[in-house]
């Protein structure tokens, strides 16, 4: 691949300029240095962090973990499925790699974010001059980590350019995209001079590509930013009110509606008749280029000879409005308007369930009728839209050679729009996989028929609710699914596994049961292998005073990296343990994953809710029967017995003794006694084990 690699640019550049950190005090995480740094300013520091000097430490990163790896005859910007060539089982379709991969979450300006310069404080230039928020550059030293605890695929958060208009905290959400086709310049790294966020993106993505990592991106086409860059060429394509009504905009609410119902043909007549629809109605106004069609191409031929124009600006100051805050489409749902986005508009007219509760001068409005777009529809497509829209990802493949995306709110786009945005990517990569933004397991059917390789599922809800059965009874229910689901006790958008009942022991035994549930991918966010327990987000299940779980001295309380500068606690104690364990777990799932089948799978009873017990047929000469116990219960100690007799018929086999593999609270094993397997499983514990 040689000098056309973005990666060997990123090399070449970092050793130019090495002398550039001779005499700073960088400091990073020790655990970043997982290949021996060698350079001689090296110092071990007493805060779990080491001193080293930048330039050096990257560039030595690629020269020591990628350079060897690389093959001359290899495209490693290309998806991984073309410089890779597998196998598939019967049925295979086109992205269910998947199945059986296991994905790690990361939002990149969090994950490879330091306090380099050690003043209290992240900047996106600290006083080196350098990024202590993270980077592209410094997230390339987090994948042999990564690697190392055996993940197969990379999910990131939004990386495109987000806007700070309306800004929830200090860098504004990832998810108010002002540009679905430009980087997030935020995420270019200060040490390179020569290079472009688009290059140092491609550079992290051959990396991966390198380790045999797939790439997957988030990408929202159904909200934008509210001053988004489309509003320039097409302010029609957005719904508008006057800015002074901005503190009366809310979504209406509507008496004889039990909160989270949502439009439907049944009930749309009774939700126009509603008093507060109706006004809500009246704080619309036309788009800027029909309010005053002069004035209006005066603002743009001034954008046009000055780039450095803020256009929402003059839109706001001289014609008086400005872009309608999104909400949920659940009528009577307490949450308030979404105040850094709106709608895109993706049909020029008013749906056709709805049109007649209107008046042929209503201005483009937002209703709980028309975010649903999946449901309500009008004659008339945006067209336009809908082809930049269907072209985002190809855009990402063609440029970068991601292997998967999320699709955001899939569910709310028309059927013909969420096809066009399926097909086209895997006309360029027939292997391209794609998550559905699905919270609910029975979506299964649907996302299967949209051609979506798994949904989000619930597991994220479930699984910290192991005490009361919840986390056991979906066990049964994912195995039917059409799709797999997530295998995951927290989410970018949920409260941290460590901050939930159990703490830690309830981390560590998600993590290793995540890896053996049927029909499930293992998902780990970028941050649970530290134990972290400070939230990103607050979107999901949220926990009273869950924003405050960290001391109040710790320079990142109260903040979400949803919204804020944050940096994970890299140094917290006691997370080589962790590290090793989701290291272990996945070998173990690694060298069984062939028998990790719904059709191998085998329902236990195990007693009380809290326990849970699975086993898989093995066909070793052997080895007949992997199985996994826990004790979900924080608060007592389970001696337990399995009776082996009925699984013996089941699977035509005979057992005669059993060796345990794994536990994470003792090496006490488990025994067959009386054709019984007694497992002693000390609060909080989980053990692997196979039957021979």
């Amino acid at each position: 691949m040689g000098l056309d690699s973005a990666l060997i640019k990123v090399l070449h550049e970092l050793k130019l300029k090495i002398k550039h950190g001779e005499g700073m005090d960088y400091r990073i995480p020790a655990l970043w240095d997982t290949f021996s740094y060698s350079g001689e300013e090296k110092k071990q520091n007493e805060d779990g962090t080491i001193t080293v000097n930048p330039y050096r430490f990257f560039a030595e990163c690629i020269e020591k973990n990628f350079l060897p790896l690389m093959k001359d005859n290899n495209n490693y910007s290309l998806p991984l499925s073309k410089i890779k060539k597998e196998g598939h089982e019967k049925g295979y379709i086109g992205g269910d790699w998947i199945k059986k991969s296991n994905v790690y979450g990361m939002q990149i300006r969090t994950s490879s974010a330091w306090d380099h310069d050690g003043d209290r404080s992240l900047e996106v230039k600290n006083k080196f001059g350098l990024n202590d928020t993270g980077t592209f550059i410094k997230t390339i030293a987090l994948l042999p980590l990564i690697k190392r605890m055996g993940f197969k695929a990379i999910y990131m958060l939004p990386i495109t350019k987000n806007s700070t208009k309306y800004a929830k905290g200090e860098m504004g959400s990832p998810y108010a995209i002002k540009n679905f086709f430009e980087i997030d310049p935020v995420l270019k790294d200060n040490m390179l001079n020569t290079t472009t966020v688009d290059d140092e993106f491609k550079a992290f993505v051959e990396a991966c590509h390198i380790f045999g990592i797939r790439t997957m991106i988030d990408i929202i086409p159904r909200t934008s930013a509210r001053d988004s860059d489309l509003i320039l060429e097409h302010p029609d394509w957005f719904y508008w009110i006057r800015k002074k009504d901005l503190d009366k905009y809310h979504p209406p609410k509507i008496e004889g509606f039990e909160p989270f119902t949502k439009a439907e043909k049944d009930n749309i007549e009774k939700i126009y008749a509603a008093k507060e629809v109706k006004e809500h109605l009246k704080l619309f106004v036309p788009s800027p280029d029909k309010l005053d069609p002069a004035k209006w191409e005066s603002i743009k031929e001034r954008c046009k000879e000055n780039k450095n124009i803020d256009f929402f600006q003059l839109i706001e100051e001289e014609f008086g409005i400005t872009t309608a805050p999104a909400f949920s489409d659940c009528i009577n749902d307490p949450q308030p308007p979404w105040s850094d986005v709106t709608y895109l508009r993706l049909y020029l007219d008013n749906p056709i369930k709805s049109a007649k509760f209107v008046g042929k001068d209503q201005p483009p409005y937002i209703l709980f009728d028309i975010i649903r777009g999946n449901v309500f529809k009008g004659k008339i497509k945006n067209i336009e839209l809908w082809e930049k829209i269907s072209d985002i990802i190809p855009h990402y493949q063609r440029n970068f050679g991601i292997d998967g995306a999320r699709i955001d709110m899939g569910h709310a786009l028309p059927s013909e729009l969420e096809k066009m945005i399926i097909e086209k990517p895997r006309q360029f990569d027939k292997d391209f996989c794609f998550i559905a933004e699905e919270l609910n397991n029975k979506a299964d059917k649907k996302a299967k028929k949209a051609g979506y390789n798994m949904v989000i599922g619930e597991y994220w809800w479930t699984e910290p609710r192991i005490e009361e059965g919840h986390f056991k009874r979906m066990i049964y229910d994912v195995a039917k699914l059409k799709v797999p689901v997530f295998a995951a006790s927290e989410m970018p958008d949920t409260p941290r596994a460590a901050s939930r009942k159990g703490g830690r022991d309830f981390s560590k035994l998600s993590v290793v049961l995540n890896n053996f549930l049927p029909n499930a991918v293992p998902f780990v966010t970028s941050g649970m292998e530290i134990f972290e327990v400070q939230p990103m987000n607050l979107g999901l299940d949220p926990q009273p005073d869950g924003r405050y779980v960290l001391p109040k001295e710790d320079p990142f309380y109260g903040k979400l990296a949803f919204f804020d500068k944050y940096a994970l606690h890299w140094t917290n104690e006691g997370k080589e343990e962790m590290i090793d364990l989701i290291e272990g777990v996945n070998k173990i799932r690694e060298k069984y994953l062939k028998y990790l089948k719904v059709e191998n799978f085998i329902k236990i009873n195990s007693g009380d809710d809290s326990t849970i017990v699975l086993a898989y047929k093995l066909d070793g000469k052997n080895e007949k029967l992997l199985l996994i116990a826990a004790n979900g219960d924080f608060d007592r100690d389970v001696n337990l017995k399995v009776r082996l007799s009925n699984i013996e018929k089941k699977i035509g086999e005979k057992f005669k003794d059993a060796k345990l593999i794994l536990s994470i609270k003792d090496d006490d094993n488990a025994y067959i006694k009386n054709n019984n397997l007694e497992i002693s499983l000390p609060k909080g514990d989980v053990k692997v084990i196979i039957i021979r």
